[in-house]
């Protein structure tokens, strides 16, 4: 052996040896940014070991001469980039089995070609074995950087069923297949990125390193196209604008895994959605024209809802609220669009027999809901006349024996819900035996079962109350649920106010709601903060720039009366990353003002946090302000989950014509954050503002 070849198979052992080393202390080992930049060649260099690989293998069988230059080149290539693609797994997007088993089959190539280069000549045969490594290894590597299963996945088309509409789950058969078709290829056991996995409703739930999933998946997908974070990645197929509409009505909607997709109301934003995607009676070619939108606005009131069934659809719901408020008219008033009226929800509402006439003359009515209403039956049998009717709800009227054998004439008729009638086990035995197509659901009864009532609905938008009340409406959709609401803050219970019908709301408060029922488990609280904004300020000027990303929006969202959600893309928020916040506020006359409250977001996971500090000045104009109020908001721990919040500051009274605020944002995340600045760098955390209210 020569010199030059005995120091290149020294070599050759040594980058081995080293490479063995790091995969086996990978978890322990702390890479500086310099060698980060080596391993981001992974991706670059992988290429030239396998051409060379595939090269060696078949110069061993028919160019046997060139066979051993071949090997060395690809043994020297493929622990150059086995040793880059150690350093670059330990950056924090990667984890999961499938970077294991990469891992440790790059290894295995290059140990491969080690001893056949040491031992060489070898049998033909042997020079197999790194190529169905490097086949192996590329495969996974595939799998970490596109996905799981993306080299195979034009072998194996999407066939799923698309199910019923009254049988689909919300998350199976509406979310799943969007987490499928756009997550789980990043975000699976075998690829877990940002240590989330999506695979299963458990594992999804666990959320991952950045937090809970549902502040996550909202942060993210709704983040500008050019930020690093968003998601998907800018390689990857896109979101559509109604993939987003799904996955963000669902985590308002509480995230739920096991909810049907019926068990939503008409007006919810998933059900109109699943709607027009799922195979359904709603989703049927209605023969009827739409109704003039004027007219459909002109009958919508507080107590009245009119909510298209499906985007571009002509059929109408309409749903009634506030008992104490209704009136037969009510009922008759919709008689010019009575052709477009699918779906009536009259749940706990005083209807009589007397209104059953008017229900009647809907000629189009599929779905109707009379649950807890005054009907006796006496007039039930007005409703044959619906020839289109195909669920009836008459759960705790006062319906009896021999009633319901007019409405097995109604051959479109599919289901009657007569739980907590008068209507007998033996009567619903006779009348499945006469129409076994019709489903009688008579609910369940157990009185050593106690399930949790979901949480009430609060339908109210607005947030700010301005010169009039704005109404709080709130909803319940199981039969027989009270609602008990504080507006203090304090847990809603026996003490506490009743809700029976919407309600006028004149002054700020922290509103919290919760459902109660007997035999029920109470709901979780629903919390939201009410405000005054009784002096808002008629412009207002930045003295620095917001982060790029906002450029687009201006300044005026945080003085337009129009409160954000989680949602920060939506146009609502001002981000602030490169400088803090610093903004004049004018007001064309003086006025007499006594505190100010910025209305903010927490949210670590996606690095924003509160401000150190901030600041209120006043006075006749820029040039003469004096200090008003300071405030130091307190910061998060690691474990604060995401939440709105609004930090008050309080002052003496004061006429003004000009207010200066100022907001400083972290300078350096934390040492418990995840994206944490590295050693001797700073990392400025976000903070984001939607709403500056004054008094």
């Amino acid at each position: 052996m020569t010199k030059e070849k005995s120091a290149l198979t020294y070599a050759l052992i040594a980058l081995n040896t080293m490479l063995l080393f790091l995969a086996l202390l990978d978890n322990h080992l702390q890479i500086p940014a310099w060698l980060q930049v080596t391993g981001r060649l992974h991706p670059m260099i992988l290429h030239f070991p396998i051409v060379l690989i595939i090269a060696y293998g078949l110069s061993s069988w028919f160019a046997p001469h060139f066979s051993r230059p071949l090997l060395l080149a690809s043994a020297i290539t493929s622990v150059i980039t086995a040793l880059a693609g150690i350093l670059l797994s330990r950056e924090s997007s990667y984890e999961g089995s499938a970077l294991q088993i990469h891992k440790w089959l790059g290894a295995l190539t290059s140990i491969t070609l080690l001893l056949l280069y040491i031992t060489s000549p070898t049998p033909k045969w042997l020079s197999a074995l790194p190529l169905i490594t490097i086949i192996l290894t590329g495969h996974l590597g595939g799998d970490l950087t596109h996905g799981a299963g993306y080299v195979l996945a034009p072998l194996r088309p999407s066939i799923r069923p698309i199910p019923p509409f009254d049988q689909a789950l919300v998350y199976e058969d509406l979310v799943q297949p969007v987490l499928a078709a756009r997550c789980i290829q990043c975000h699976s056991s075998s690829t877990t990125k940002g240590g989330l996995n999506m695979e299963n409703p458990q594992a999804f739930a666990k959320g991952g390193r950045n937090g809970a999933p549902w502040d996550v998946l909202l942060t993210r997908i709704h983040l500008p196209l050019d930020d690093r974070k968003h998601m998907p990645p800018t390689n990857k197929t896109q979101l559509s604008d109604q993939e987003i509409n799904i996955l963000t009505a669902w985590v308002h909607d509480k995230a739920p895994f096991d909810l049907k997709i019926t068990d939503l109301p008409p007006s919810d934003t998933l059900r109109i959605i699943a709607a027009t995607l799922l195979k359904s009676d709603e989703n049927e070619n209605f023969d009827f024209p739409s109704a003039d939108e004027k007219k459909i606005a002109s009958l919508r009131t507080n107590y009245r809802s009119i909510t298209p069934l499906a985007t571009s659809s002509p059929a109408l719901a309409i749903d009634f609220y506030g008992a104490s408020s209704f009136k037969s008219e009510q009922l008759t008033e919709l008689s010019s669009i009575k052709q477009q009226i699918v779906s009536i929800n009259l749940n706990k509402m005083p209807v009589t027999d007397n209104d059953l006439s008017t229900l009647a003359s809907f000629p189009n009515l599929r779905q109707l809901n009379l649950d807890f209403t005054q009907i006796t039956g006496t007039g039930i049998s007005k409703l044959t006349k619906l020839s289109h009717l195909q669920s009836l709800s008459l759960s705790g009227t006062q319906i009896k024996t021999g009633d319901l054998d007019l409405l097995a004439s109604i051959a479109s008729l599919k289901k009657v819900y007569i739980w907590k009638t008068g209507v007998t086990a033996n009567e619903i035995k006779n009348l499945r035996q006469k129409r076994n197509d019709l489903g009688l659901i008579t609910g369940f009864n157990a009185d050593t079962v106690r399930i949790k009532l979901n949480p009430p609905r609060l339908e109210t938008e607005a947030r700010i109350i301005h010169d009039t009340a704005i109404l709080i409406t709130l909803h319940h959709f199981v039969p027989g649920t009270t609602i008990r609401y504080s507006l203090d803050g304090s847990d809603p219970d026996s003490t506490n106010h009743n809700y029976t019908s919407p309600f006028p709301l004149t002054t700020s408060a922290q509103f919290k709601a919760k459902a109660y029922k007997p035999g029920w488990l109470a709901s979780d609280p629903i919390t939201t903060t009410f405000y005054t904004q009784k002096y808002p300020p008629d412009s207002i000027h930045l003295l620095l720039p917001v982060d790029s990303n906002y450029l687009k929006y201006q300044p005026s969202i945080l003085i337009d009366a129009d409160k954000g959600d989680y949602s920060f893309g939506s146009g609502k928020w001002l981000g602030f990353h490169k400088n803090d916040f610093q903004a004049l506020l004018y007001y064309h006359k003086p006025t007499t003002i006594t505190n100010l409250i910025f209305s903010s977001v927490i949210n670590t996971g996606a690095e924003i946090f509160p401000p150190t500090h901030l600041e209120v000045w006043g006075g006749s104009d820029q040039n003469h302000l004096k200090l008003l109020g300071t405030l130091l908001p307190k910061q998060p721990e690691k474990t604060d989950a995401p939440s709105m919040t609004n930090y008050r500051i309080t002052f003496p009274a004061i006429t003004v014509r000009c207010l200066k605020v100022l907001a400083a944002r972290v300078k350096n995340l934390p040492p418990w954050h995840p994206n944490k600045a590295k050693p001797g760098k700073e990392k400025p955390g976000w903070i984001f503002f939607d709403e500056l209210l004054v008094n």
